[in-house]
């Protein structure tokens, strides 16, 4: 019966390979029946997009233009830049989960999103390295730090994503690890590190997910333009790969004709400056470019047109049903958060985590009450109605709302702030609230103000045309801000209830001067500090000393001189706060403190790398918080590793919540309150001090001056690698996460101690809940080099499984390894190597630094494997990461 079934299943199978063949041929077949009967400017106008769409329409083949849209947190329309659907967890909060489920969950939510908004084509994902907690776009990195993380997770997701009758774009094509000066940047890698390290993700794509279009970025990587790079794009993504898609560039990102034409970019997108006849007819004229080549481009691209069936049916914007989206933002949610320190636990429990829901807890930071937010830029995201703020969040699971109070003092937020008319003074027994404000229609102050009343306060939305205080939202269309003819004063005063320190926020869209008690104590330009695709414009922060119960008085001054974008989270207008750093003296009476920080679409996104240390001077206010109360239990919000040092010690819980969406107020009090049990690993390493970072040699700062250059000299030992090869400890290693009960390993057996090259080594191992609360280990498994004969880092990630486990419960975990798990890239040779006679450790455990159990293998005989027939990941593992149309919906 066995016998039987196996050959049906092969039957099966051969079936299946021949229809796909089959369809396949049919796509040929249509694409050449098109091709062969365009005219060269019905080519040339297939190659570049000036109208709005991704794939321009051919209207004498009847053939529609298609659309895209960003992002991997959320849906935007492009014609609108609104937010469509569901706002979801960043992709970095999808790498935390460990979970390939996980990935093709959240794939099939956005790519049915996608397809319900009208749109053909999902911007996503992204797949660049984290490697430096600095860069502005880690948020958007499914891959954290490591590669092989990536390599699994990014076709899981994408799988998903096209099997909802989309296309998935993968981004960006390559070495775009930083944001600073990205159009200019020479990035510097050799090709070694490309191969084991920056290209492994885009690789499994290709080869584990087919992956319909990559999108080359601004970059220049070893002297050639990433859009203009035959070595990249020609011969290895499309050449050694096999790549069937086509290669699109970013938004305007191509700066050549010729190079980008040669070097095989497909699709200039979206103005089409540079694949026009008038540019491109002059090359084929003279010979530099053959007719071959743009021939090629157009097939690529009508490939993915008739492949999706897009030739004959294109989408409609529909309404949307939710629920999908809502359930897959709260589940990527809940495993995403990383539960990095909980004092006094044993064995898992008993820590300061979870909390009662009868304690009495202190909030304290705006990111509580705000809406979940999200990074500047394409992967920023609005919540719809129905999403849930972290206060809300703990307020709705506490026994009683009362549990919860919210510390207004702290709250760094222009709408609540507080403000006072210069009439008050300090012997005043009631002061009224409010600002004097004048209006100028101009932008030096000059002449009589246009007009002149009081203002709740400093809340501009030159969008909404509001000025939204805690009093009320203001109509403010008599105001008429238009840049280039618009100024503003304001004075008033304001009154610390706490003496210390106090924080001043100033967010401008235009050049801001701030005095207290006459004395200028801030200044801004308001110059953006990137105009490469939108304005970002930053805020200016100062810190004064003040005494509680004292009036200062405070004038503001501003102009607005210049349009900013606002649809990818940038100005809206003109907003001022201010807050105390120092705690209220009641805070030791609270059972608990939480403290949210972090960064929001003000200080991290696109176009601009930010500062290790946590803004708005966050780590001062930690530090007295965690002293004053040492059941402080801080909730980290960004892309990446921020500073802990030094009030980590202090402080008694820490988690690191990314970007989690729309219901992550919901997934954090749950983990809180011990509904849910954290199972989310670090997919980055968090650095004691920035200057422990294999990059920073390289990149100190988020900013490189006049230099263009950027060398990737930390080579193969990046992220938790580099760490193996310094003295330098990380503060929590890559890998690494805490849970509400314990695991322990044992009984590691391996299926065979030789590494071959058509063979797989199962490595079989036991993983025991140990504690008393249900939960999920990531078993992590590490290749570990003994003596290699080419530098290596000292163990690297080549395998994971993501385990449930009932407490007490043990459960046999099989990690798959094939040859290619034991190699590395041979550039003479263009090939991955295993050497002779080459010894390996087998390492398991539950993160990069704690790794128990150990099994000893090696080689008898040279491999190479090449760069064509190799794939990253062992075959039951490129099983897993396949979507089957049964899924879809």
């Amino acid at each position: 019966m066995m016998e039987l079934s196996r050959r049906w299943l092969s039957i099966g199978l051969l079936l299946g390979a021949s229809m796909a063949a089959n369809a396949d041929q049919s796509v040929e077949d249509q694409v050449s029946k098109v091709l062969d009967n365009m005219t060269q400017s019905e080519k040339i106008d297939y190659i570049h997009v000036s109208d709005g769409h991704l794939l321009p329409p051919v209207e004498r083949f009847n053939l529609p233009g298609t659309n895209s849209v960003d992002s991997a947190m959320g849906i935007k329309v492009k014609a609108t830049r609104l937010m469509y659907g569901t706002s979801f967890p960043a992709q970095i909060a999808l790498a935390a989960t460990w979970n390939i489920e996980r990935a093709k969950q959240l794939g099939l939510a956005l790519g049915f999103e996608t397809r319900m908004s009208g749109a053909e084509h999902f911007l996503s994902p992204g797949v660049n390295m984290v490697r430096t907690p600095m860069g502005g776009r880690n948020a958007e990195s499914l891959c954290g730090e490591d590669p092989f993380l990536c390599s699994v997770l990014a076709p899981a997701f994408t799988n998903a994503v096209q099997v909802q009758g989309v296309t998935s774009t993968a981004k960006h094509w390559l070495g775009n690890e930083q944001e600073v000066k990205r159009k200019k940047l020479n990035v510097k890698i050799d090709h070694r590190t490309e191969h084991e390290i920056y290209m492994l993700p885009f690789e499994s794509l290709v080869k584990n997910a087919d992956v319909a279009s990559i999108m080359c970025g601004f970059n220049t990587i070893n002297s050639n333009h990433s859009c203009a790079s035959t070595y990249l794009t020609n011969d290895i993504l499309k050449g050694e790969w096999g790549f069937h898609g086509f290669v699109s560039s970013d938004y305007n990102s191509i700066n050549s004709t010729y190079k980008a034409a040669i070097g095989g970019t497909d699709l200039d997108q979206p103005s089409g400056y540079y694949f026009t006849e008038e540019k491109l007819t002059p090359y084929l004229e003279d010979g530099s470019l053959s007719q071959s080549v743009i021939d090629n481009k157009v097939r690529r691209n009508l490939r993915a047109l008739f492949k999706n069936g897009f030739n004959q049916t294109v989408y409609d914007a529909q309404s949307l049903n939710q629920d999908k989206g809502e359930e897959a933002s709260i589940d990527v949610a809940r495993e995403s958060i990383v539960l990095l320190k909980n004092n006094g636990a044993t064995n898992g429990a008993g820590g300061l985590l979870p909390l009662s829901k009868d304690a009495k807890i202190a909030v304290i930071g705006d990111m509580a009450q705000n809406a979940p937010s999200s990074p500047f830029g394409t992967a920023y995201s609005v919540p719809q109605a129905g999403y849930v703020t972290e206060l809300t969040g703990l307020r709705q699971l506490s026994n009683s709302d009362a549990n919860v109070d919210f510390i207004d003092s702290m709250a760094l937020t222009p709408k609540t702030a507080q403000w006072y008319q210069n009439s008050c003074t300090n012997s005043s027994d009631e002061c009224d609230t409010g600002l004097a404000a004048e209006y100028y229609s101009n932008t030096n102050l000059s002449g009589e103000p246009f007009l002149s009343r009081t203002e709740a306060g400093i809340n501009f939305d030159w969008v909404e045309m509001i000025n939204d205080t805690a009093t009320e939202p203001r109509d403010i269309d008599d105001i008429s801000p238009n840049y280039g003819e618009f100024s503003a004063r304001f004075t008033g005063k304001i009154k610390p209830t706490i003496s210390g320190r106090q924080v001043l926020k100033v967010r401008a869209d235009g050049p801001v001067k701030v005095w207290l008690d006459g004395e200028l104590i801030l200044y801004s330009d308001g110059e953006p500090v990137a105009t490469d695709l939108m304005n970002a414009i930053p805020k200016s922060v100062k810190t004064k000393k003040l005494e509680a119960g004292k009036l200062y008085t405070v004038k503001v001054e501003y102009s607005r001189l210049r349009l900013f974008t606002s649809y990818y989270g940038g100005m809206r207008g003109l907003q001022i706060s201010w807050a105390s750093l120092e705690p209220p003296s009641d805070l030791s009476d609270y059972d608990a403190v939480i403290a949210l920080v972090g960064r929001d679409y003000e200080t991290e996104g696109e176009t601009l790398d930010h500062d290790y240390t946590l803004p708005d001077q966050q780590g001062y206010m930690l530090e007295q918080v965690t002293q004053a109360n040492p059941n402080t239990i801080v909730v980290m919000h960004g892309g990446s590793a921020m500073l802990m040092q030094p009030w980590i010690d202090d402080a008694g819980a820490a988690l690191h919540a990314w970007f989690s969406g729309q219901l992550g107020g919901q997934a954090l009090a749950e983990i809180i309150y011990g509904d849910v049990n954290p199972s989310a690993r670090l997919p980055v390493t968090i650095d004691q001090w920035l200057s422990y970072n294999p990059s920073y040699d390289s990149y100190p700062q988020p900013d490189i001056g006049s230099s263009t250059m950027m060398e990737y000299s930390e080579g193969i030992n990046m992220g938790y690698r580099g760490y193996q090869a310094s003295d330098n400890a990380p503060l929590f290693p890559f890998g690494y996460g805490l849970s509400y009960t314990d695991f322990s390993f044992s009984n590691l057996k391996l299926s065979s101690q030789q590494v071959a090259k058509d063979d797989v080594i199962k490595a079989t191992f036991t993983v025991t809940n140990t504690g008393g609360e249900a939960g999920y280990e990531v078993a992590q498994l590490y290749v570990q080099p003994l003596n290699s004969d080419v530098s290596r880092p000292d163990h690297e990630l080549k395998g994971f499984a993501k385990v449930y486990l009932e407490a007490g419960e043990s459960k046999q975990v099989t990690i798959p390894l094939h040859a290619r798990s034991f190699a590395y890239y041979q550039e003479s040779s263009n090939s991955w190597r295993v050497p002779q006679g080459g010894a390996f450790n087998i390492l398991v455990g539950g993160d990069s630094v704690h790794l128990p159990l150990s099994k000893n293998v090696s080689a008898s005989e040279e491999i190479l494997l090449t760069t064509s027939g190799s794939n990253p990941l062992p075959q039951a593992v490129q099983n897993a990461v396949q979507v089957s149309e049964q899924h879809a919906y």
